[in-house]
């Protein structure tokens, strides 16, 4: 399956739950426009409908890990781990269970590092036309990889990473088994 892999930011303060060591935020705001560059050039209209994290919200999240930003050595950057996934009309909301031996972990309980921004695949977008001509993609189908929680919150169109084969589609099919095996096919002629 093609995929695109994006990096985006949502403006929203991490609140302490119970003890303080849990951080729980709008990862993901559904339903709305926001203004996105991949190539930090030209920008166009992006949104998340609802659902689209649906399999992972299914799942709980498990793998879904609180990050320090979205590149470096994951072991010190790991701040904490995902303990429910929830979603709402309003969007994808999780919570994460703070590594109090962090050395950024009481940065994170005490609301320094307060905007999130995720990194996330995207396997299935289609596009529209808004009645002003203006085109949006929206996100359908995702996979959440990791939140990283900022000091401040990025651009929405930061440190975007392209996978070479994602293919945007202008309406789902109607017959994708049928597609998939039509592609096996094409990849396996049948010998004579």
């Amino acid at each position: 399956m093609s995929e695109l892999v994006i990096h985006r930011s949502a403006v929203t303060a991490l609140e302490p739950v119970g003890d303080g060591w849990t951080v729980y935020g709008l990862a993901v705001p559904y339903d709305r426009e926001q203004e996105v560059s991949d190539d930090g050039r030209e920008t166009y209209l992006e949104g998340f409908l609802r659902g689209s994290f649906n399999r992972d919200v299914g799942k709980g999240g498990r793998w879904v890990n609180l990050m320090l930003g979205h590149h470096g050595d994951d072991g010190d950057r790991f701040l904490g781990r995902c303990v429910s996934l929830e979603e709402d009309s309003q969007g994808l909301w999780p919570s994460f269970r703070l590594d109090r031996t962090h050395p950024r972990a009481e940065a994170a309980r005490s609301g320094e590092l307060t905007g999130w921004s995720v990194s996330a695949r995207v396997y299935r977008s289609r596009s529209s036309v808004r009645s002003d001509g203006v085109r949006v993609v929206w996100r359908e189908v995702c996979g959440l990889s990791h939140v990283a929680a900022t000091a401040a919150p990025q651009y929405a169109g930061a440190g975007v990473t392209v996978a070479r084969e994602h293919v945007l589609i202008e309406s789902p099919s109607e017959t994708p088994r049928l597609d998939a095996l039509r592609a096996f096919l094409d990849r396996h002629p049948a010998k004579p």
